[in-house]
């Protein structure tokens, strides 16, 4: 009879450590949806691309390095103050484990002109993990350039760089990162303060240090909302800029912008024309 009891015992204890093993994977990853601010389903955000360009500075910069002036830098030549340069589409769609984001850039007036309306696309894939949804895979592609794209192992903690289909390098990494479009549509805004986060450009995983700064009303085809600007800490061997406006009550990215005064002599500021649902 002993016997027996033991043995009952012993199971109970194992299912009951089965048990709050299920239970803690469960609720970790309940913990993770959670912390995602993308809502599922597929919807559309529609940016209108503001360049503004520091001409004399970017030829300096161009003359003090050797380079030569690029297709852009042509286009850019035409240009006399802030340029509304493209139309962007962005499509994101998430279910309950991945996150994907494509991103189309269609330049217009000038830029379209000069660039015979080469696109620049991004694509995004993030995969829900226990600390939320983390990019395995960015690319940038423009125009007819070769498709840049970084692939990231979390098992092995390592990045692989690809110009087209040549894989270029492997680099290892320290911690789960995301990507220059999964950081505006679910990094910061997840975040009510400061954090350091790991950003995927397609070339690189950089360290970027975003702080909360403070609440803009910012209007948008007559309705009014409260944004939250979420700024990145520039360093002297970072330089660049971003900034994220995100809104206060649907966690919506309405406005972004990327300075590279330093290295390109421009600004980019990314303005939403619209957003809405498609499923």
């Amino acid at each position: 009879m002993l016997t027996f009891k033991m043995k009952i015992w012993k199971w109970a204890v194992l299912f009951l450590l089965i048990y709050s093993s299920l239970f803690y994977s469960i609720f970790s990853y309940a913990q993770a949806i959670e912390k995602s601010i993308v809502a599922l389903g597929k919807s559309e955000y529609k940016y209108k691309l503001i360049l503004k360009i520091d001409l004399k500075k970017r030829e300096k910069i161009l003359r003090d390095n050797g380079e030569t002036p690029t297709i852009y830098d042509k286009a850019f030549s035409l240009i006399n103050g802030d340029l509304y340069a493209a139309d962007v589409v962005d499509i994101v769609e998430r279910n309950v484990s991945v996150l994907k984001i494509s991103s189309v850039m269609s330049p217009t007036t000038v830029l379209s002109y000069a660039l015979g309306d080469k696109v620049f696309r991004r694509d995004s894939v993030s995969t829900l993990e226990k600390s939320g949804f983390n990019s395995t895979s960015y690319a940038e592609k423009r125009g007819d350039s070769p498709r840049a794209t970084a692939r990231t192992d979390y098992k092995s903690m390592k990045v692989s760089f690809y110009d087209g289909a040549k894989l270029n390098r492997v680099e290892s990494i320290k911690a789960e990162s995301f990507d220059m479009l999964s950081i505006i549509y679910g990094g910061v805004g997840s975040n009510p303060k400061g954090k350091s986060y790991w950003v995927n450009n397609a070339k690189s995983v950089k360290p970027m240090i975003f702080e909360v700064g403070e609440i803009w009303d910012i209007s948008i085809n007559g309705k009014k909302y409260k944004a939250k600007r979420y700024y990145k800490k520039t360093t002297k061997l970072d330089s660049a800029t971003f900034d994220i406006w995100i809104d206060e009550e649907s966690k919506i990215p309405l406005r972004y912008q990327i300075g590279l005064n330093d290295a390109y002599g421009a600004t980019m500021l990314f303005e939403l024309n619209s957003y809405k649902k498609l499923n």
